[in-house]
């Protein structure tokens, strides 16, 4: 089995398996549909009535070839596999531009496996950030609380979630060692986050060890760990539709990112689809302290 690293879901893979040994398969790929405007993210394929796989394309940027989507998600038979690597010895390959449709074009017995539970790709940074905050839903399609299939995440040991007095929390996902003083929203905080008071953190998704200075406000953002956000910053206000000057295929919806050990200096106003880089600080930023929608630091 070759499995992807952003994607979330449960799933049992002895079915598959089995699916795949029962049919005599050289290689068995789980599929689902997915919505026609997201097919250029994804392998598509075509099925024969047996759901044999007649037709394979990496990412396609037509939408004609249908919505049925690699999940990324494989079994080979270890015999085929190592044939198709040592075709091209040395050289780099990657499994959906060369060996699925090398194996679908040259004979080999390639099956769909279709899945129906929850599954989504995360590898892009609006689909990573709605899809923690659909875990604030009432019912949302991954139950992290489900004893069916349990989520067994090694976990760091922690104190309790402390809220103080002027602490709020509404609607989130709070880890064990945060420390509440201000008011949380609608966001999802990782262990160790403290958000001081008079601060505001909404619809945000906050990594390990942030600190969000007082009178902070945060909103639709990621951010990193061990970020230090600086009393009074503002991050997260703008124009939602100025994309990323440099990365306006990547950073489009509006959402601002911050990079794993950045220090915000106080005081800073930081607008829409906005990038701070890892480890920046006060001196990477304009002496007004004010980053406006679109721009990288």
């Amino acid at each position: 089995m070759i499995l992807s690293g952003d994607h979330i879901y449960k799933m049992d893979y002895a079915p598959m398996i089995q699916a795949h040994l029962d049919r005599g398969a050289d290689l068995t790929v789980a599929v689902m549909p997915v919505p026609l405007e997201e097919t250029h993210r994804f392998g598509i394929m075509v099925v024969d009535g047996e759901g044999r796989i007649t037709e394979f394309y990496e990412k396609p940027k037509e939408r004609d070839k249908g919505n049925l989507a690699s999940m990324g998600i494989y079994v080979f038979s270890a015999s085929a596999l190592e044939r198709r690597l040592n075709e091209e010895p040395g050289v780099r390959v990657d499994f959906g531009r060369d060996i699925i449709p090398a194996m679908v074009t040259g004979g080999d017995r390639v099956i769909s496996y279709r899945f129906e539970g929850y599954w989504v790709d995360v590898g892009t940074i609006d689909s990573y950030w709605a899809t923690n905050l659909e875990l604030l839903g009432s019912r949302p399609g991954l139950d992290l609380y489900s004893h069916d299939l349990p989520i067994l995440t090694r976990s760091e040991e922690r104190p309790a979630v402390k809220v103080g007095p002027q602490g709020r929390i509404s609607n989130s996902l709070v880890s064990n060692g945060c420390v509440v003083r201000g008011t949380v929203i609608n966001s999802v905080l990782s262990p160790g986050v403290q958000v001081s008071p008079g601060a505001v953190v909404q619809d945000s998704v906050v990594m390990n060890d942030t600190w969000i200075g007082p009178g902070a406000r945060l909103d639709r953002v990621v951010v990193d760990k061990q970020v230090v956000v600086g009393g009074g910053v503002v991050l997260g206000t703008g124009d939602l539709s100025v994309p990323n000057a440099l990365h306006p295929d990547k950073i489009y919806a509006g959402i601002s990112v911050v990079g794993k050990g950045a220090i915000l200096p106080d005081g800073a106003v930081i607008g829409r689809n906005v990038l701070i880089g890892m480890d920046r600080d006060e001196s990477h930023f304009p002496p007004d302290r004010q980053v406006g929608d679109g721009q990288t630091i």
